[in-house]
């Protein structure tokens, strides 16, 4: 007999997560692969819900056969669903149990959840199309080691400065106009693992940038906005800022492995972060769904 636990232990969760995540066939995206990673993310980085009330388990003979929660973003509305990570022999079965029991642990004011499972993840992917979600883009996760970075010049890249700010956020918002985090959210995290590169010209003025985040303690880095103004791309930009964004990332010792995501039909992007050491790690489908908890 399949039951379903709640305020499970994040251990038991972190640990089942890890084990499934390494698995391209079981890959969910931005829930990490490291058991180190993912305790710490539960533990300090989740949402406006603490992980253990987000979470449920499925077990069977006292087994973990599955586990799925959510990341909650209460001022958007919006839920990453982290999961469903099954192992058993009837994946769908024991999803739909842990997705009924989840959804009535969502806040009413979440309107949208999302689902990032990778194209190799057949059995999500069924999950996904069962319960209605709509396909909103594919995206491509590619990762950079210090061993295939090829580094070029950058010697027009400079660190923003608070005169810039005003102009970053509003070209933030101009390229990414749905992100997950706001310019202004952005310029106040702004803090020794994270920091902002940009490219001026002659009158000062913002001709694009670039976002990364280090995480030392785990050995990992990531590039997480790049964007160049639209009449200034084809220029070389785009490549020094990436490049320096690399090279900022990589003076951290420990860090061996940078990624960044793109939308897998950006072939012009793609064949610019292959160019700088780039591969594809990961290719994924962003489901989202919208909630209607009246019923």
């Amino acid at each position: 007999m399949i039951t379903l636990q709640h305020h499970p232990k994040l251990t038991d969760v972190a640990a089942f997560i890890a084990r499934l995540n390494g698995n391209s066939e079981t890959h969910i995206g931005y829930c990490g692969k490291k058991f180190d990673e993912v305790i710490d993310t539960l533990k300090k980085d989740f949402g406006d819900l603490p992980a253990r009330d987000a979470f449920l388990i499925a077990t069977k003979s006292d087994h973990i056969i599955g586990v799925c929660g959510f990341d909650a973003d209460i001022e958007r509305g919006k839920a990453e669903i982290w999961g469903p990570f099954v192992d058993y022999e009837d994946v769908l079965q024991v999803s739909i149990m842990l997705w009924e029991a989840m959804i009535r642990k969502i806040p009413d004011v979440i309107h949208t959840v999302s689902l990032f499972p990778e194209d190799n993840n057949k059995k999500v992917m069924t999950f996904a199309n069962e319960l209605s979600f709509d396909s909103i883009s594919k995206e491509s996760v590619l990762t950079c080691s210090k061993e295939t970075f090829r580094r070029i010049t950058n010697d027009s890249v400079i660190n923003l400065s608070s005169e810039h700010y005003s102009s970053f956020m509003k070209l933030h918002e101009q390229l990414f106009p749905n992100a997950y985090i706001k310019g202004n959210e952005i310029i106040e995290g702004l803090s020794e693992k994270s920091t902002v590169f940009g490219v001026v010209d002659q009158h000062n003025k913002l001709l694009g940038y670039l976002y990364a985040e280090a995480d030392p303690e785990f050995g990992e880095g990531s590039i997480e906005f790049f964007g160049v103004t639209p009449l200034s791309r084809n220029k070389g930009i785009g490549a020094s800022l990436l490049s320096k964004g690399l090279e900022w990332l990589f003076a951290f010792p420990s860090i061996e492995e940078v990624t960044l995501c793109v939308r897998a039909d950006n072939n012009k992007a793609i064949r610019l972060y292959k160019s700088l050491g780039f591969t594809i790690e990961h290719q994924l489908t962003l489901f989202e769904k919208r909630l209607d908890k009246s019923k």
